[in-house]
Formats: C-alpha cells, sequence, structure tokens
C-alpha cells in the first residue's frame, strides 16, 4: 500500500473546522467602510494614462553632490566636442581649463600656491576639489588613469578616449543625469 496519505485523518478535519478562517472574526461587527473621498477620487488619472514610475531603489534616493552632477555635465560637453574618428589622450586638467578658461598655473601665482608641496594635491590650489570631481567621472567613463607625455609635457593622469566613442550612448555616472539622459536631452 502506498505510505502516502490520500485523504485527511479525521483529527486534520476537525483542526481544519475548529481553525477556519473563514470562521474567525477578526473586526467588530461595527466596523464600516472607509468613507470616499469623491475630490481624490476625481483628481487621480486612470492608470493606463499615468506617467513613467519615479526612481524609487534604495541605490537612487540618495543627495548627489551638486559640483559632481555639475562637472559631468561639463566633462560630456567637451566630450562632446571631440572628434570621434580619432583616439584622444584627456586629463583634468584640459577640462578644467576648458571649461573655466583659467589656467591651473595662473590660479597657482594668483593663490600663492607652493608649487613643490604635492601632498593631497595641495600644488593645485582651489581648483583641487573640481579636478578631483572631473577625475573621479572621467575613472568611470575610461577606466584606470595612466602616466604620459602630452605634446612634451608630462602628464600625471591621462585617460584614453578610443575612436568611435559617443558620449550621447553613455549613460551618465550622476544618477540625478539619468531622466535627462533617458529623454535624450542632456547632451547639447
Amino acid at each position: 500500500m502506498d505510505p502516502r496519505k490520500t485523504t485527511p485523518s479525521d483529527i486534520e478535519r476537525e483542526l481544519q473546522a475548529r481553525f477556519n478562517p473563514g470562521n474567525v472574526e477578526r473586526f467588530s461587527s461595527t466596523a464600516v467602510e472607509a468613507a470616499k473621498a469623491e475630490y481624490v477620487e476625481a483628481l487621480v488619472l486612470p492608470e493606463e494614462s499615468r506617467g513613467r514610475m519615479p526612481f524609487t531603489r534604495d541605490a537612487f534616493v540618495i543627495n548627489e553632490n551638486p559640483a559632481r552632477v555639475e562637472w559631468e555635465r561639463q566633462v560630456r560637453k567637451f566630450l562632446v566636442r571631440l572628434n570621434s574618428d580619432f583616439g584622444h589622450r584627456i586629463t583634468a586638467p584640459m577640462i578644467y581649463e576648458w571649461t573655466t578658461g583659467i589656467k591651473i598655473k595662473d590660479l597657482q601665482v594668483a593663490e600663492g600656491v607652493d608649487p613643490t608641496n604635492w601632498h593631497g594635491g595641495a600644488h593645485l590650489g582651489s581648483a583641487n576639489m573640481h579636478l578631483r570631481h572631473i577625475n573621479a567621472i572621467l575613472f568611470e567613463y575610461f577606466g584606470k588613469p595612466y602616466k604620459t607625455t602630452i605634446m612634451g609635457r608630462q602628464v600625471g593622469k591621462a585617460y584614453t578616449v578610443k575612436p568611435g566613442f559617443r558620449v550621447k550612448i553613455k549613460k551618465p555616472i550622476c544618477l540625478t543625469l539619468w531622466p535627462e539622459w533617458d529623454e535624450g536631452t542632456l547632451n547639447p
């Protein structure tokens, strides 16, 4: 005979009858249906005509640094102007100087910064914070930087932009820019 049971036993039937959820009263008999708000019902759109759901994941609900968001916009403006037929080597100071019109050497002189004090970027003066943001963005776009020489000048952190790179296809690093990128309005 098959060891599996095909029908419930008498004890199981008794317990099912005793603990049947349909027999259990969870609310008092004085409970009434909740009042409806006609104003809200008139205001609510039908589900099929509502827009896209907002970004609500924990990873998306963060407070991003506004300077990093703006620097990503500027980096993308710089990259969109590069000719995609050729490879390029770019640095954060290039983007900073192109965007602001301020040469880092002139900034060092104006701020009286000691150029030999290189620890922690102190020799860059007030541009240090901006260069860190730009470097972080370039690292995410192009990977690990390397030392090289550009036009006879030693460069500490250079990034390779490969031929055919299109910044319009690259999703932004800053989550704040994702809706603009999805809509196609991020790049100039």
